[in-house]
Parts: structure tokens; C-alpha cells; sequence
């Protein structure tokens, strides 16, 4: 069964709660996430992420839009990052996550995304991958 709209929200709200048990019974054991450059592949390596990445950064979801599709669905969200440590290139790099932007401590930064969401048969998201643009410069 596809996932819809009242899923998505629920998606929403385990994310900004940090619930990462709760998240995860969205996914499939093995599910990839793509993002910035690197991918993150299965529950204990996105566990291990978040817990990285959510030490140095609130990150915040803002939901926009819901938009379904024959293998999953699109979300349209504003993601606002806050830096909560400073956290450096070489940190990032050593990690394997040198795609990302820094945000430094202090830093708030608002940036909108369309998430694609790939999912199984039952339901389950087995591959996300994110899209994000600039705003158009004056």
C-alpha cells in the first residue's frame, strides 16, 4: 500500500521530534539515502548519520507539499538548519560527508527541497533523493 499525505506528515513529525525509531519504520532495512555527494545505506548507518549530524545542526522540516506518484512520491519541504557547534570540512571529510554544507554556530539557514521518495510493494521507502535550488539572485 502507498504511502499518502497523512503518512508523510507522520514521516514529518518522527523527523523533527528526532524519533529516529519511529522514522524508521517508514524504510526498508536497506534503504538508500542520497544526498549532498554521499549516501547513507541502511537503518544503522542513517541512525549513525542523524546522530552525527543533529549534534553539530538543528534541522527543522516545514512541510510544503505532497505529491504522489506510480513508484512513490515527492515531497516539497523547507528544511531550516541551525548551527548548534561548529563543525569543520576536515570533520565532514573524514566522515565521508564532504558534499555538505556547512552551518556554522549560531547560523540559521532556511533552504527548500523536492524529496523524492522511491517506494516497495508494501509500502516502504527503499531509496530517497533530494533535489534543492537557489533562489534566483537579483
Amino acid at each position: 500500500m502507498p504511502l499518502c499525505e497523512a503518512d508523510y506528515l507522520r514521516y514529518v513529525k518522527a523527523f523533527n521530534a528526532r524519533d529516529y525509531a519511529a522514522l524508521e519504520t517508514f524504510f526498508t532495512d536497506d534503504f538508500v539515502l542520497e544526498n549532498a555527494g554521499f549516501a547513507v545505506r541502511g537503518k544503522p548507518a542513517f541512525r549513525e548519520f542523524y546522530a552525527f549530524f543533529h549534534e553539530y545542526c538543528r534541522e527543522t522540516v516545514d512541510f510544503r507539499g505532497f505529491y504522489p506518484g506510480t513508484e512513490g512520491f515527492v515531497g516539497h519541504v523547507v528544511i531550516t538548519f541551525e548551527g548548534l557547534k561548529d563543525l569543520s570540512q576536515e570533520v565532514l571529510e573524514a566522515r565521508g560527508f564532504s558534499g555538505m554544507s556547512l552551518v556554522p554556530k549560531g547560523a540559521r539557514v532556511e533552504v527548500e527541497f523536492l524529496i523524492l521518495y522511491k517506494v516497495n510493494a508494501a509500502g516502504l521507502i527503499h531509496h530517497i533523493k533530494g533535489a534543492v535550488w537557489e533562489p534566483e539572485r537579483p
